[in-house]
């Protein structure tokens, strides 16, 4: 799913071959690697950093381009890409953490822990529970009038809005980003599936609420470290080092510059939805728990059980396709589904930022691309999405 809509009909101009000449080769993978450059340079991306997970443990990398249109600074193991709304099952694994923990369940009323209420004002008594927020039924809308300008784009750096104060202004009623019109459904809870940005933002205060601990330091003690994710980053104040992929806004027939544009590194409160920075490398680390069942090197990270609910269709009759955060149809074309398997996956879409992650529990394999431009026409994103990532994912099977 995206974080942010673009028109998807946007047309780049063709970019130099430069990055031809910019991008890095791994030595243990040549053939993949000449795909690889072949196929971002068609689909006119700047940098890109790639990984699949083979046999639930195996993790390949591959990094393309360069971090920053014009210079010579190319993509490393290293460099961090923000992600957008791929940081989505990070959240909610922090959540499923807290229910292992039997700190919360799945079904509890959200205001049981929130220091504030939140119910959609046109069904006031309908209870809105920790399940809906993660499965998007939880009738929260995102109002992107309000949200838009809430991002530091122009500024750049974090958000100076704290998440909590964000959310109270959006969803109680007085708040300085309450429209009653605007950010609840129409709908019941749990009778209707809108993707909620919001919802999201508001499992990361739920964690915060639960454990005592901020959102950030509750997701580093009890999911990074753990997992040994050090290159993994809520904030960019807390990033000792410059190695970030830069934003890239493209140029397209809507606007008035000819060459790739370089954005500020930026942020915004409801930040649990989306502005994780990471590499493939540790959110391979991620994925490997997920396709071995919640263990790590032997030992029982997650529950089994809470794994499985991980990937179940959570309410069939309402979303047929949606477990908690995967989408089984995340994609939404059924001219993909003929051509690629139906998996669990994730899309994140923001300003000079695409990222996909896609894997098959069954066969133990996954793969990840982060990109830090858009392939915003259709042959461009039919590369990134379909081609790039199929041909990941059939590497992941054949490696032994």
């Amino acid at each position: 799913m995206e974080r942010m809509k673009f028109d998807k009909f946007l047309i780049l101009i063709t970019l130099s071959l430069i990055f031809l000449t910019k991008v890095q080769a791994q030595s243990d993978n040549p053939k993949l690697d000449k795909f690889l450059i072949k196929k971002m340079n068609k689909a006119d991306l700047i940098g890109m950093q790639v990984a699949f997970i083979s046999n639930g443990d195996y993790i390949w990398q591959g990094n393309y381009g360069v971090k920053e249109y014009s210079t010579n600074d190319k993509v490393d193991e290293n460099t961090l890409f923000m992600i957008a709304s791929c940081s989505k099952p990070v959240t909610a694994f922090g959540i499923l953490k807290l229910v292992d923990q039997g700190k919360i369940k799945l079904d509890d009323p959200v205001n049981t822990f929130l220091p504030f209420q939140v119910s959609n004002p046109n069904f006031p008594d309908e209870v809105i529970t920790v399940r809906m927020l993660l499965a998007h039924v939880s009738s929260i809308k995102d109002n992107w009038p309000v949200l838009t300008p809430l991002y530091t784009t122009e500024q750049g750096g974090d958000s100076p809005i704290p998440l909590g104060e964000f959310l109270k202004e959006y969803l109680v009623a007085g708040g300085k980003y309450y429209e009653k019109e605007e950010n609840f459904w129409k709908e019941e809870p749990a009778t209707i599936f809108q993707y909620s940005n919001v919802g999201y933002a508001l499992l990361g205060l739920l964690i915060e609420q639960v454990s005592g601990m901020t959102f950030k330091v509750f997701m580093q003690k009890e999911i990074f470290d753990p997992l040994e994710m050090n290159e993994s980053y809520w904030f960019l104040a807390d990033i000792p080092h410059d190695n970030i992929a830069r934003p890239h806004d493209m140029p397209n027939k809507k606007t008035n510059f000819k060459e790739p544009k370089v954005l500020k590194h930026y942020g915004y409160p409801d930040y649990p939805d989306g502005q994780l920075r990471t590499t493939t490398s540790d959110y391979g680390r991620f994925l490997k728990v997920i396709l071995n069942e919640g263990t790590v090197d032997g030992n029982q990270f997650l529950s089994k059980k809470t794994m499985e609910e991980f990937l179940k269709v959570q309410y069939p009759e309402v979303a047929k396709w949606q477990a908690i955060s995967w989408n089984y149809n995340e994609f939404d074309n059924w001219i993909y589904y003929l051509l690629m398997p139906r998996l669990p996956s994730h899309t994140g879409v923001d300003p000079g930022v695409a990222t996909v992650v896609s894997f098959d529990p069954k066969t133990r394999t996954g793969a990840i691309i982060f990109s830090n431009a858009l392939p915003a026409t259709f042959i461009h994103q039919k590369i990134f999405y379909q081609e790039i990532m199929k041909r990941l994912l059939k590497e992941a099977k054949g490696h032994r």
